[in-house]
């Protein structure tokens, strides 16, 4: 919402940026991958009662995907917003700064990739 805003007020050429057609796309990758982050969520909250290893392969897929997610998002808002998004005083270096905190938090990324991986060499290749 911050970016979208941000890209609205902004003007250059006479025209809000927001009404350039590339941007326009890479707001719409942000869009899709928080809802990509929002279903894995969701599929994660549904296995919480399934056995052990099916909830911790399904949390490991959802942590995977949110921390892909959470760093596209951040990187894409940030410049998006330009100079203005790494400065210190403005909120969304405050929320690329928690969403990566968010992403290093019980795993990076990298580590869930792992997780993934042998849980895969665990189920002989059936991924379920």
């Amino acid at each position: 919402a911050v970016t979208v805003e941000y890209m609205n007020t902004r003007k250059q050429f006479g025209v809000p940026i927001a009404t350039f057609q590339a941007l326009r796309h890479r707001i719409a990758d942000v869009k899709m991958q928080l809802e990509l982050g929002r279903s894995m969520s969701y599929f994660a909250s549904l296995k919480l009662n399934e056995p052990p290893e099916q909830r911790r392969r399904a949390l490991a897929q959802a942590k995977l995907q949110l921390g892909n997610s959470m760093r596209f998002v951040g990187q894409q808002c940030i410049q998006l917003h330009g100079g203005i998004g790494v400065t210190d005083e403005y909120i969304a270096s405050h929320y690329f700064k928690r969403l990566t905190v968010m992403e290093m938090t019980f795993g990076d990324t990298m580590h869930q990739l792992g997780e993934v991986s042998a849980r895969m060499q665990d189920t002989a290749g059936v991924f379920a």
